[in-house]
């Protein structure tokens, strides 16, 4: 009787993660499909707040998220690059990002609506810079679909060049239409896992890792329900890194500079990008990328910068910061608007430091965490949860348990527009900054007290000998 040939190693064990992240995905997937229709189907919910609606489906979706990232990440070894892993994350990814796409972002942010706006302003050859939406000058363009929910009425837009000629093209795309916007952010989004489970190949880690992006419902929720511009800037974000990690480097710094243009604050992480070799041509580079991307809008002179310096310097504006909050409350007598100067400092201090440092290979993506990290905890202005979104790519090469359980507790913060006379409950930063801040130190002292043992390998991705010798 013939023998049956030996089962190949591992094959059950990938066959049972199989089952069981398809297990996951599938529940997730229900949650997902619900959304905030939960109102409609169950009667004790239909007074509930839409936010405490969210802040349920959240929790829900966040333990299955952090379950399937262990599993992931314990597993990778037998089925960390199976393609079939990598297929069903990336499947049940877009699927999730594809239920919420119709939903009316009306919960938690209203940005999208001005997105619409200011690309109807340029549609109408105007610069979107020159004039806020309650001018008198942009009368003819209000309607009572787009309009009532724009947010800053009085003020001219804060969104950078790149951003407004992306509004301007999906609104001779898709004009009015709120879902179309968002589909355009979930598109960009849905290339980012393409482009991070590229990037994570190429520096020798398991694809699959890329459910620590695909599955996050911090993610998902900012950006194919409330369509923030996010969906974007990442995308260009991971690109530049692929691009740099493939040797054209100066394809990767015209990226990195669009992402800049999208949302300001990825432009800190050119400092990863660059070393002695380039670093005065990156730079250049760089800078006329910028100039090149805001030209079209220039004849607004200083009025360029839009809603900006308002932004930085108005205490109004304050929004879930941790550190700066602390410490405005210790030294109440401290001056806001030097208080955001400082921590600008800071980080350009950091960038600097940063950029003079060479870096190779793996150091690259450790040093744009790093900065990534820095950036969160020194926000200048708001840390509105879609911010926190920048670091999650990063967390699939260096996934800290501080940052994972932060992308969950930031959208505590969205307690504080249901809250008497919207102020933030003090339990809520707590709740968020208390444990990053706990995880922080104690990876830090774990890592630097030679103890031989850190937390990120809580969630094991090589040896130390191992990544010493990619950084190599």
């Amino acid at each position: 009787m013939a023998r049956h040939a030996p089962e190949i190693p591992g094959g059950d064990k990938r066959r049972t993660m199989l089952m069981l992240i398809g297990g996951l995905g599938i529940i997730s997937g229900v949650v997902y499909l619900i959304n905030f229709k939960l109102q409609a189907l169950l009667p004790q919910f239909a007074q509930v707040a839409e936010i405490k609606i969210y802040l349920r489906l959240f929790l829900i979706l966040s333990v299955i998220y952090l379950a399937a990232v262990v599993l992931v990440l314990k597993n990778q070894a037998t089925s960390g690059n199976s393609p079939a892993m990598l297929g069903l994350v990336v499947l049940f990814a877009v699927f999730f990002r594809i239920c919420l796409v119709p939903a009316v972002p009306s919960a938690l942010s209203q940005d999208m609506y001005r997105y619409i706006w200011d690309g109807r302003v340029q549609q109408s050859g105007i610069n979107p810079y020159r004039y806020p939406p309650a001018a008198p000058e942009l009368e003819q363009l209000r309607d009572e679909r787009i309009f009532p929910k724009i947010n800053r009425k009085p003020a001219v837009t804060i969104y950078p060049a790149a951003a407004q000629a992306f509004f301007r093209l999906f609104y001779l795309l898709a004009g009015d239409n709120v879902s179309g916007f968002k589909g355009f952010m979930v598109f960009f989004d849905t290339m980012t896992l393409l482009a991070l489970a590229g990037l994570l190949r190429l520096h020798g880690f398991a694809p699959a890792r890329v459910i620590i992006y695909a599955w996050n419902p911090l993610v998902i929720f900012e950006i194919a329900y409330s369509g923030h511009l996010e969906g974007m800037a990442v995308f260009f974000l991971v690109a530049a890194f692929y691009l740099h990690g493939l040797a054209k480097k100066n394809g990767g710094v015209v990226l990195l500079a669009v992402a800049g243009a999208l949302k300001l604050y990825p432009a800190l992480l050119l400092a990863a990008l660059l070393n002695k070799g380039n670093r005065i041509k990156g730079l250049m580079l760089f800078t006329a990328s910028l100039a090149l991307l805001y030209l079209p809008y220039c004849s607004v002179g200083r009025g360029i910068f839009g809603f900006l310096p308002t932004y930085l310097n108005n205490p109004y504006e304050s929004f879930n910061l941790g550190l700066k909050s602390l410490l405005l409350t210790v030294f109440p007598g401290l001056d806001y608007a030097r208080f955001s100067l400082v921590f600008l400092l800071i980080l350009l201090v950091a960038a600097v430091v940063i950029l003079l440092r060479e870096k190779q290979k793996l150091a690259v993506l450790r040093s744009a965490y790093w900065l990534t990290g820095l950036l969160l905890l020194f926000m200048p202005a708001s840390l509105h949860p879609w911010y926190v979104i920048m670091i999650v790519p990063f967390l699939a090469f260096f996934p800290s348990p501080a940052w994972l359980l932060f992308s969950s507790a930031v959208s505590l913060s969205y307690l504080k527009y249901t809250a008497p006379g919207e102020i933030m409950p003090t339990w809520v930063l707590l709740a968020e900054y208390l444990p990053l801040s706990a995880l922080l130190a104690a990876a830090f002292f774990l890592k630097y007290k030679d103890l031989g043992i850190s937390i990120p390998t809580l969630f094991p991705a090589r040896t130390r000998k191992e990544l010493t010798e990619v950084e190599k």
